[in-house]
């Protein structure tokens, strides 16, 4: 009888410890870790500080200058970059986490008064958009696995109108830089106006503008932003970017014959804008 109680408490013993090992503790599958910054820091494509979180409270002031406790959104129009950095115990500026399945939420408390644009999905950084002169909240989260390991408190913030302000492009203007006349103009998928040039000849500046859905024509903020060309054929032309003027080129007719370009808007490697394919002849 004594064996046979031995033997019970001994698997009994067993199982505890085999149960003990299946949970998060085990090395083989180690719990999942939460990224746990102290404070935010959103600052604009200068990098200039513009809202600073720290320890769950909205600052006033950073590094012994003021700044803003509310974001402003522009109606009908994207504000500026607004890009995250992290903070730790020190005030120290931290990197976002470098894992798979992190990313940057947003969340508009009233998505009627205002809305978000990312340029690219992947981006610690995005604009806000106001869509009514009104008043509502964000709320910014490190999401890991569809779940927020951090969030902010809710950020106030309040649509104006702004006349700089702009939306995004959706079609383009190429005009001669001397004022003396437009090349293109385009607008989704339609394009209105051709180009023509001698073969071995270099045209004039040529100014590129794009165009957002409310008709407000801007140069995208360089160098946040950048001009990608791309050209159909290469032995026809080639087009040129002109340097320390990064929304103007120059088309050198190369060999006779008729092909066309794109202009793209890029934020690092994505492309925020395409346009149509804009046509040009190279004539003997």
């Amino acid at each position: 009888m004594k064996f046979n109680k031995f033997i019970l408490l001994f698997l009994l013993l067993s199982a505890a410890l085999f149960n003990g090992c299946s949970d998060e503790t085990n090395p083989v599958t180690p719990p999942e870790e939460h990224f746990e910054p102290e404070g935010w820091l959103i600052r604009d494509a200068t990098l200039k500080p513009v809202l600073v979180v720290f320890q769950g409270v909205i600052q006033s002031t950073w590094n012994g200058t003021a700044v803003d406790t509310i974001f402003k959104a522009p109606l009908n129009a994207l504000s500026d970059h607004y890009s995250v950095k992290f903070l730790n115990a020190n005030k120290e500026i931290i990197n976002q986490p470098s894992g798979t399945g992190y990313s940057l939420g947003v969340v508009i408390t009233d998505t009627s008064v205002a809305g978000y644009v990312k340029d690219s999905p992947t981006d610690w950084a995005f604009h806000l958009k106001g869509k009514k002169l009104s008043a509502t909240t964000v709320e910014l989260q490190v999401v890991h696995s569809n779940h927020a390991d951090v969030k902010t408190p809710k950020i106030p913030v309040v649509v104006v109108e702004d006349t700089s302000a702009h939306g995004e492009p959706v079609g383009l203007r190429l005009s001669y830089e001397d004022g003396s006349g437009i090349i293109f103009s385009a607008s989704g998928a339609a394009v209105t106006g051709s180009f023509e040039i001698r073969k071995d000849s270099l045209s004039e500046h040529i100014k590129i503008e794009f165009v957002d859905e409310n008709g407000r024509y801007f140069q995208p903020e360089h160098p946040l932003h950048t001009l990608g060309i791309s050209v159909t054929d290469g032995n026809i032309i080639e087009v040129l970017p002109e340097a320390g003027e990064p929304w103007v080129i120059k088309i050198r007719g190369k060999n006779a014959g008729a092909t066309s370009f794109r202009l793209k808007v890029l934020v690092g490697s994505e492309e925020e804008y395409i346009s149509p394919a804009l046509p040009v002849t190279v004539v003997n």
